[in-house]
């Protein structure tokens, strides 16, 4: 009898066209990494009395589903779009064939959901996760390895069975960035001395939770969006430092970029820094960690966006 494995499962990826319910149509085949995404139905105890048990208890019930985890993904030329139209919503496409620029904006008054479908072919199972909205994105900047991105999602419903709900599926080309083709830029000129840097986003999506037969939630309504982060670096100058200690803010852009018309930009717009130490660790170099948070800036009207230019029609990520 075969189990499963990861090297065999896939997942499955395709936009709703209304909040809860699977399109029909071939879905996508995603690359990642990994995957927590499910549905958990805790048990709870039922501490009920008079019933003659004694001091054992009465059988448990099951509380409310919950449909929720984070998707570990390789940033990539194509696919990463896809993942980006489901944390930001659908990007504006400029451009003309072959290079086109999408530019997905944060803030949008609404989200869209995704059905994603995780396969176990071996055993065989198939999760169809319904109403999966991302909340949150993690990506960290490195001198060397490999591109990732962590997706947190949050979803309505999870329904299993034996046989794939995606058709035929959809594969694009797959081209990978790697952290060596990163690059870090405050004010339009590039930051030197950076050892290291992270970028956070969420949507704080908020569960709502409604009395339903089925215990699904009614859906996931974004909050306040945020942006923040941390830049580590080499003490060889005083340019975060005074940034901090003067409370002003700068523009920052996070890069990765194969050529000048196949790369991907996270620009936050308008970034204060928090105040940080110089520690002295012995002998070796001096580094400092500066935590950062954006906010929305007028000219840009927005507080982040990210850029992604490849070969895709704007069709694509519609």
């Amino acid at each position: 009898m075969p189990r499963a494995i990861g090297a065999n499962c896939r997942l499955l990826m395709l936009p709703e066209e209304t909040y809860g319910n699977a399109p029909t149509d071939d879905f996508r085949r995603m690359p990642f990494l990994s995957c927590d995404l499910g549905a958990e139905q805790p048990l709870l105890d039922a501490d009920v009395l008079g019933v003659g048990n004694g001091r054992d208890p009465a059988a448990p019930f099951l509380d409310t589903v919950t449909v929720q985890g984070q998707v570990v993904v390789p940033v990539d030329l194509n696919n990463i779009g896809h993942w980006l139209r489901l944390l930001l919503g659908p990007p504006t496409t400029t451009g003309t064939s072959p290079n086109f620029v999408h530019t997905f904006t944060s803030g949008a008054p609404a989200l869209p959901s995704n059905a994603i479908e995780i396969g176990y072919p071996d055993v065989p199972s198939y999760d169809l996760c319904t109403g999966v909205r991302a909340d949150t994105l993690e990506i960290d900047f490195s001198p060397s390895g490999p591109a990732t991105a962590t997706f947190g999602l949050m979803g309505q419903g999870s329904a299993r069975g034996a046989s794939s709900s995606g058709g035929t599926p959809i594969t694009a080309a797959y081209t990978a960035f790697n952290k060596a083709q990163g690059s870090i830029a405050r004010g339009g000129w590039p930051l030197a001395q950076v050892t290291g840097a992270r970028l956070a986003y969420s949507n704080s999506v908020e569960a709502v939770r409604t009395i339903r037969a089925d215990r699904k939630i009614e859906g996931a309504d974004p909050g306040i969006a945020r942006a923040t982060g941390q830049i580590t670096a080499r003490f060889a100058d005083t340019i975060l430092l005074n940034q901090a200690l003067n409370n002003v803010q700068a523009a920052f852009a996070f890069s990765y970029a194969i050529d000048e018309n196949r790369s991907l930009t996270f620009t936050v717009y308008e970034a204060y820094l928090a105040l940080a130490k110089t520690p002295i660790e012995g002998p070796a170099g001096i580094e400092a960690s500066f935590e950062f948070r954006a906010a929305f800036n007028a000219t840009a009207a927005s507080m982040m966006t990210a850029v992604l230019r490849n070969q895709q029609a704007g069709t694509e990520y519609a």
